[in-house]
C-alpha cells in the first residue's frame, strides 16, 4: 500500500532529480578535477538544504516526508562521496578511495532498504559502486570479528536494544534506527573474502621481509 503523505511527493522529487542528474555528470574519472571538486561544494549546499528539511518534517511529525527527505539527503551525500573518491584516486590517496567507496556501498544499501518508491535505478547504482570495487582496486582479504554482544542501546529511544520495538536500518521520523554496541566479548578473528566490514581489510602483505602496500604494491619503509 502506498504511503499517504501530506506533501506532493513529486515536487521534492522532482527537485532533488534535478540537482543529482547535474551531479552526476561530474562523477566520470575523466572529468576534471577542479570541476569535481566544486561539485562537491555545491552539493555540500544542497545537502544541508535537505537537513533542514528533514528536521522542519520530523519537528511537524510528518513522517513519510522526513523519512523520504533522509533518503535524498543519503543519496545525495553518496554522489558527493563518489566524487570524493575520484578525487583521492587522482591525487594517489587510495586507502581514502578505498574507505570512501565501502561507505558509499553501505549507505545506499541502507537506503534501498527504506527507499519507499520503485528503487530499480537505486540498484543500478549499486552495481555502479561494486564495479568501481571490481575494476579500480585489487582483490582484498578482510579480517572478520566474531564474538558476543553483552550490552547495546537502541540510538532512538536509548533503551536496551531488544528492550524497544526499533529496528536496526530502518528509518524513524527521519532518523536511521541503530544498534549501539558498548560491551562485547570477543571470541575469534578470521580471514575472509567476504566480511560484514569492509574497513577491516589486510592493509600490507610481507614477502621475503619486505612490506609492500595491498592497494598500491609500493614497498612499505619499516624505519621509525
Amino acid at each position: 500500500m502506498t504511503k499517504a503523505y501530506l506533501i506532493n511527493p513529486n515536487e521534492l522529487i522532482r527537485d532533488y532529480n534535478e540537482v543529482i542528474d547535474e551531479a552526476q555528470k561530474k562523477a566520470i574519472f575523466t572529468i576534471g578535477i577542479e570541476l569535481q571538486k566544486e561539485e562537491i561544494e555545491n552539493l555540500q549546499l544542497y545537502i544541508n538544504k535537505l537537513s533542514a528539511q528533514k528536521k522542519e518534517f520530523a519537528t511537524k511529525n510528518n513522517e513519510n516526508e522526513a523519512n523520504l527527505i533522509y533518503c535524498f539527503e543519503r543519496l545525495a551525500m553518496i554522489i558527493q562521496s563518489e566524487l570524493k573518491m575520484l578525487v583521492c584516486l587522482k591525487e594517489d590517496e587510495m586507502a581514502q578511495a578505498w574507505d570512501i567507496l565501502v561507505d558509499c556501498q553501505v549507505h545506499l544499501g541502507t537506503v534501498i532498504r527504506n527507499y519507499p518508491f520503485e528503487s530499480d535505478h537505486l540498484e543500478h547504482y549499486l552495481k555502479r559502486l561494486d564495479n568501481y570495487e571490481k575494476t579500480l582496486f585489487p582483490k582484498m582479504v578482510f579480517h572478520s570479528v566474531g564474538g558476543f554482544v553483552k550490552q547495546s542501546h537502541c540510538s532512538i529511544c536509548k533503551a536496551d536494544y531488544g528492550d524497544c520495538d526499533h529496528i536496526k536500518g530502518k528509518l524513524y521520523n527521519g532518523e536511521m534506527c541503530s544498534r549501539y554496541i558498548s560491551e562485547m566479548e570477543l571470541e575469534e578473528v578470521s580471514m575472509v573474502e567476504n566480511p560484514a566490514n569492509k574497513h577491516c581489510r589486510l592493509i600490507f602483505r610481507e614477502t621475503n621481509g619486505i612490506k609492500v602496500d595491498v592497494l598500491t604494491m609500493r614497498e612499505v619503509s619499516t624505519k621509525g
